[in-house]
């Protein structure tokens, strides 16, 4: 579980990336065929329309050039290809095209752009609205749809998420074991996870048994249409994401063998390292078998929105989906949901955990260093004045897009215990750490901490687990996962100290050291002070 998946964040962006269709019609290609999706083009970038008014482009899939996902053009008075709905219309061309409404923000068919001296730009934080108070409790009209991330039709649904009732188990229910819910940090995982991790039984067996034990199904929770896989990068971990309708998504990491309906793709997803798809699969089919780690699980739903993101430009970068992250538990019949709730280690509400811890004007939540944009990790001034798309992956010289994030949370099982969590600890290109933040009786708590407290300085413990009483026995160094209702220790041992003061522009000093242990001995910020905003 705690295996860094750098390459599975890689995987969603490419993912992504490839399923956006371009909205600048005049770009279209004269092409000898008439595009198919899945089929064979000639040249990479070119686009084309089939004789229902669908377009795509020809793009690179591992070393197969193939037509992308349709989507469906309609012609509006200015001759301008548009889609068939108000919230899925282009109201700018392609990045670096001419535009004429300086300050106009919104979706052009593979981003949020903005027009910026009469060409169309990346949006960086200074171009969009101030967050109001509280939050945005729904989508701004110029944050992308879920439905125009994935790539899933070429409209957006009327129907409810709310229908979507999944009716089985994702696992064999008789299977499970305690489970990690959204929220954990871990790694160059910096701020919070936006997936829970489903337990296994096979995970209490020694690594000699365990691969001697049977795989267990994966299986549909809902009637849907899988529409990708990828390769996380090994054989044993792949990637899968079903559309149920109604503007609701499941996902599916680490997927270690791909089975069921899917089964005639193992081999060519792992060659190709990523195919889209329209697979129809029934409630309680198999498409995938698990053994030896935890199953990657959430839901996304188009009615979702985390209101706890102060600054949610921030994940137009990379991640845009986070937004739309949805507690999975209350889609699951009664029986099914009580049966998962059991197994989850959290037992406060939400159960299936929480990730938008950010609390405006205080220290609490997730940060990105200044002068970034974003999750991305990548400098603003890659950006500005950029005319072509950028490519994913860590900035020149850093190890992973990690390198500038920062997180203070609460833990994501014994609330009551604040984790610093941060993609830089002593090396500047990145050296992820998360670590107990020990608040002292007379300290603020983070999610108190505001200009007027000050610098505040927090010692810094390892993590240290405690087992509830009557706890299952676990293998030293096994793989089994913690038991419901753990906590954490508030005597772990001295990491070092950090210094804390939240800025009156509402950014965040930081100053880690690792050379004293207690905050009295930090006396004033120095040279090794960082700036980061949310």
């Amino acid at each position: 579980m705690s295996r860094r998946r750098i390459t599975a964040s890689s995987a969603i962006t490419i993912a992504l990336v490839l399923l956006f269709a371009n909205s600048n019609s005049g770009a279209v290609a004269a092409n000898s065929a008439v595009p198919k999706k899945g089929a064979t083009c000639t040249k990479e970038g070119i686009r084309g329309r089939d004789l229902k008014g669908f377009e795509y482009e020809c793009l690179k899939v591992g070393k197969k050039l193939s037509w992308s996902v349709g989507h469906k053009i309609e012609e509006n008075q200015n001759g301008n290809g548009n889609q068939g709905n108000s919230q899925a219309s282009f109201a700018l061309g392609a990045l670096g095209a001419n535009c004429s409404k300086n300050g106009l923000v919104a979706w052009n068919g593979q981003m949020t752009a903005t027009c910026k001296n009469g060409k169309v730009s990346y949006t960086l934080a200074s171009d969009v609205p101030p967050t109001p108070v509280g939050g945005y409790t729904s989508r701004p009209s110029w944050y992308p749809t879920l439905n125009q991330m994935f790539g899933h039709g070429s409209s957006e649904p009327t129907c409810a998420p709310a229908s979507i009732k999944f009716t089985q188990p994702v696992l064999p229910l008789e299977q499970m074991a305690p489970s990690v819910p959204y929220g954990l940090t871990v790694g160059g995982h910096v701020t919070p996870i936006d997936h829970a991790y489903l337990g296994l039984k096979t995970l209490y067996l020694s690594d000699t048994d365990r691969v001697k034990a049977d795989y267990i199904p994966i299986t549909a929770p809902a009637d849907g249409t899988i529409i990708e896989i990828g390769s996380l990068g090994s054989p044993d971990s792949h990637r899968v994401v079903i559309s149920h309708g109604c503007n609701v998504y499941s996902v599916y990491m680490v997927v270690n063998r791909i089975t069921g309906v899917l089964a005639s793709f193992a081999k060519e997803v792992d060659t190709k390292g990523y195919l889209p798809l329209e697979i129809k699969i029934k409630a309680g089919q198999e498409f995938g078998r698990q053994r030896d780690n935890m199953l990657d699980f959430n839901v996304f739903s188009g009615d979702s929105w985390l209101s706890g993101f102060q600054n949610i430009q921030s994940y137009l970068s990379a991640e845009t989906w986070k937004p739309y992250t949805a507690d999975f538990l209350p889609f699951f019949v009664p029986t099914i949901r009580t049966a998962m709730e059991n197994q989850m280690q959290r037992t406060s509400v939400p159960r299936s955990g929480k990730i938008d811890y950010d609390v405006a004007g205080t220290a609490s939540g997730n940060w990105f260093l200044a002068g970034t944009n974003g999750y991305s990790g990548l400098p603003n001034s890659l950006f500005a004045g950029a005319t072509k798309m950028i490519d994913g992956g860590p900035p020149t010289g850093k190890k992973d897009s990690s390198w500038s994030h920062l997180s203070i949370a609460p833990h994501q099982v014994d609330q009551s215990a604040w984790v610093f969590s941060t993609g830089w600890w002593m090396d500047s290109s990145g050296d992820p750490m998360q670590t107990l933040l020990v608040v002292d009786p007379t300290q603020p708590a983070p999610d108190k901490l505001t200009a007027a407290s000050g610098m505040v300085v927090y010692a810094l413990s390892q993590l240290n687990f405690i087992d509830p009483p009557g706890s299952p026995a676990r293998l030293q160094g096994g793989r089994a996962p913690f038991p419901v209702g753990y906590t954490l220790s508030q005597e772990g041992y001295r990491m070092g100290v950090v210094a804390l003061q939240v800025n009156s522009d509402k950014s965040l000093s930081v100053e880690i050291n690792s050379t004293i242990t207690s905050p009295k001995e930090f006396l004033a910020f120095t040279a090794a002070k960082r700036t980061y905003n949310r």
